[in-house]
């Protein structure tokens, strides 16, 4: 974007305070948060993070040419005028939506939220929004896609910075979306990266035990989650546009989210008599999921490659979307029926080995459960599981982990899953001692095998014919991070590589 006059950019701030003498005509050539990054005519933001605080490079910012700065304390011996906000990051975040026009007031949004299921469930929305043809944009774990065109987003970032999303949003108007499709995080909706977002439609899969180390407790994460529902009637309205809420009855998120003002709630669950939609005769079988789905629209049978229970609410919450866009029985059942895998979701493998091999993201105690259930009713053999748990993230989780997979696996392969600065050998050792306190037993049921690709090859080699081996919690990302160093990885060229292995030794 070209340089902008400032007095416009501030008319976004919801509140501030000026320190020093500001000339309402001055220009910004743009908005930067890295002091190494400040050109000549820039705007400095600064604000406080968890291991950061930006305020302390505001000298060497003004030294590279800011002219001005947001700041959420007055600072000494500046001498550029200071903007002080009550949030560096929320003034970020509409000092960022003005600089590209607002962008999305003028589409359609779309927001899903969620511990697990959050980006099968945005896929199984674009595939529906292919059906209907619909023209959209969409920011998920995967990247963005803007009609055709695809864009790397970033490395373990689901839901990018404020600037980001933001010229993601611009450009979706440009090329001429209708709408934008968000997966949207708990860090996105506590740090603000979308609160200049305006959403229409808010959707929930489930809210779980996860990133209690960046939330501090359960209730703050939830409420996290809940701030997308509080944002459709804080946002912009837009003509002819309602703000729905989409929410699943079988998850206790409900009762929380349910109370929420939005012009149209749509419930869903699973053999239930008190939803908009409900799944009903659920069939599993080798070629995917089969039930019958009762709905405002009329009832009608519903096919899906994806298996699982849980992927059944999953396309209950994408069906409901559709509704909302007004997508007719036909359109709906085509639209699910297309997507047949998303990338590191239950995501078979095959190099011509004896058994089945299946790469996931299952990274929580819930859809961890969920896989390996899912799993276990996809073979009459072992069921093989090869998982670790993040360094520096919620530890709780890692022996409910170890238990879930020592309860529900034949076989339990304990591995590196970006232990970061942690003790990688402290890590395996708290889900080992899940896995036994569940009867697992070391050397019997479950094995420690720090290194991840010898890990998968170690399983791929234990298997027999008929068995099951699936590898969790790292599925689409494309590295791995040890100590502060981000190291490339591939969950997918590491298991074909050990069934090649396996393949060729025969």
């Amino acid at each position: 974007m070209p340089e902008q006059r400032l007095a416009p950019l501030l008319d976004a701030l919801p509140r501030y305070t000026l320190v020093g003498d500001l000339d309402s005509s001055l220009t910004i050539n743009g908005i930067r948060n890295d002091s190494r990054a400040v050109q000549s005519g820039d705007l400095f933001i600064a604000y406080r993070g968890r291991f950061n605080d930006l305020h302390r490079f505001l000298p060497q910012a003004e030294a590279a040419g800011a002219v001005v700065a947001v700041v959420e304390t007055a600072q000494p011996n500046v001498t550029i005028p200071q903007i002080v906000v009550p949030d560096g990051r929320e003034a970020w975040a509409w000092l960022s939506a003005a600089w590209e026009g607002f962008p999305a007031r003028a589409l359609t949004v779309i927001g899903v939220t969620g511990t697990d299921g959050k980006t099968t469930t945005t896929n199984l929305i674009a595939s529906l929004l292919d059906g209907m043809a619909i023209p959209y944009g969409m920011i998920d774990t995967l990247g963005a896609r803007i009609g055709d065109r695809r864009i790397e987003t970033g490395e373990h970032v689901t839901t990018p910075d404020a600037p980001v999303i933001q010229s993601f949003l611009r450009q979706m108007v440009d090329a001429g979306m209708a709408v934008a499709l968000i997966e949207t995080t708990s860090h996105a909706l506590a740090q603000h990266r979308v609160t200049a977002v305006d959403y229409d439609i808010a959707v929930v899969t489930n809210i779980t035990h996860e990133h209690l180390d960046e939330h501090g407790s359960l209730e703050n994460y939830r409420a996290a989650k809940r701030k997308l529902f509080e944002r459709l009637s804080e946002s912009e309205r837009k003509l002819g546009v309602a703000k729905v809420a989409v929410i699943n009855a079988d998850d206790s998120s409900a009762a929380y989210l349910s109370p929420l003002p939005a012009d149209r709630q749509l419930r869903y669950g699973i053999e239930r008599s008190d939803v908009a939609l409900n799944a009903r005769n659920l069939r599993f079988a080798a070629d995917g999921s089969h039930f019958d789905v009762e709905t405002p629209i009329g009832n009608f049978p519903i096919y899906s490659p994806l298996l699982g229970r849980f992927n059944v609410s999953n396309i209950l919450a994408a069906l409901a979307v559709g509704i909302a866009l007004g997508g007719d029985a036909l359109q709906l059942q085509a639209g699910i029926a297309a997507l047949d895998v998303v990338f590191g979701r239950m995501e078979p493998i095959d190099e011509g080995q004896s058994f089945m091999a299946i790469v996931d993201f299952a990274h929580t105690p819930v859809s961890l459960e969920n896989a390996l259930q899912t799993a276990r009713e996809m073979t009459n053999g072992r069921l093989i599981a090869v998982f670790g748990s993040a360094g520096l993230r919620d530890r709780a989780k890692r022996g409910m982990m170890g238990a879930i997979s020592g309860r529900l696996a034949d076989m339990t392969v304990i591995t590196a899953e970006d232990p970061r600065t942690e003790e990688l050998d402290e890590i395996n050792a708290e889900i080992a001692a899940g896995a036994a306190r569940s009867g697992a037993v070391r050397g019997e049921s479950y094995v420690i095998v720090p290194d991840r690709a010898e890990a998968i090859a170690w399983a791929c080699r234990y298997a027999q014919a008929g068995d099951l081996v699936m590898s969790c919690g790292k599925g689409h990302e494309p590295t791995m991070c040890f100590g502060t160093v981000e190291r490339p990885w591939s969950e997918h060229a590491a298991m074909r590589a050990a069934l090649r292995a396996v393949v060729g030794a025969k």
